[in-house]
């Protein structure tokens, strides 16, 4: 997350000033942001950095509405932290304004940079600190909460213990074709002993082919019908008569079979810690953002066509 902001600091003092950088869009509090600020959460926004420059106008506003609602977030997430009494420790912010100097190739060009922008070190390092302030709450107001012990893991796993069962799967080899004749001959090739892999190289004419027909383990279920059924049917080493399927027919050789079985606690505990957690911190941002936009003071002016 902060190496994302320390981008956004190069973006930032980067940024092309072709708009009035004093119009003012948002006020939060009483705390202003102007067009060169959503401008910059814009370019934080939009994907392929690289391409910005090749990003029109028209395309870019369809980003402010986004970008006001970070820049609004952050700010109030910010203000809650100073009105909590949190506070970042001067290492932290230090260690973080070494971290972005680091991105310029030269002490030179790092001057240079804050003196086209009229900006100073004081000033980098209070966007650092504000932006550590708001993490801070952010960790206070949702990362800590959304801490799940493992007491209440286990309860879930019991109460949906249906959720955790896996399929029986099998490990396949798969050669498909569009011609039938083909696929006819290759299987006589697989009686007559040719390796099934080489043949799946060679002459298969989907994705797989590069993998040797390799696709891994399949649950039941997961494939068409017609490929589900017999693969399922076959003991493991042994291969299909050709099937045909949508217009194309293949052949498959089982390699492995799983059963179905339960999946321990321990199995599913990273995966399951993860989602719910995951879903919890969306609920609490949620709440927390909607009760700080509640009590606040936000004025857009932004005027949009």
């Amino acid at each position: 997350m902060l190496r994302t902001f320390l981008s956004f600091l190069m973006i930032f003092l980067f940024a092309v000033a072709s708009y009035a950088e004093d119009v003012i869009v948002a006020k939060v509090n009483g705390t202003t942001f102007t067009q060169k600020d959503l401008e910059s959460e814009v370019d934080r926004l939009i994907p392929k950095m690289t391409f910005h420059r090749s990003v029109s106008p028209e395309k870019r506003k369809k980003y402010y509405g986004k970008a006001l609602d970070e820049l609004i977030n952050r700010e109030l997430q910010y203000q809650d932290a100073k009105a909590k009494g949190i506070k970042i420790e001067k290492e932290k912010i230090d260690a973080q304004l070494e971290k972005f100097k680091k991105r310029f190739k030269s002490d030179k060009e790092y001057q240079a940079a804050l003196e086209k922008e009229k900006t100073t070190e004081e000033q980098v390092k209070a966007r650092i600190e504000k932006e550590l302030l708001a993490q801070a709450a952010y960790t206070k107001n949702v990362t800590e909460p959304s801490k799940i012990s493992e007491s209440a893991l286990k309860e879930y796993y019991e109460k949906n213990a249906a959720k955790f069962k896996q399929p029986e799967s099998a490990k396949l080899r798969i050669i498909s074709t569009t011609d039938e004749k083909k696929a006819q001959d290759i299987l006589a090739k697989i009686k007559q002993g040719d390796d099934f892999g080489e043949l799946a190289y060679g002459l298969s004419e989907d994705s797989y082919r590069v993998k040797s027909g390799d696709v891994g383990y399949i649950h039941k279920g997961r494939m068409l019908p017609e490929i589900d059924e017999a693969a399922f049917k076959l003991k493991v080493g042994e291969v299909s008569d050709i099937i045909k399927a949508e217009n194309n027919w293949f052949i498959v050789k089982v390699e492995d079979k799983k059963p179905e079985h339960q999946m321990t606690f321990e199995e599913t505990k990273p995966r399951l810690q993860k989602e719910l957690e995951a879903e919890r911190a969306t609920e609490l941002t949620k709440k927390w953002i909607d009760d700080l936009r509640a009590k606040a003071k936000i004025e857009v002016l932004l005027k949009t066509e």
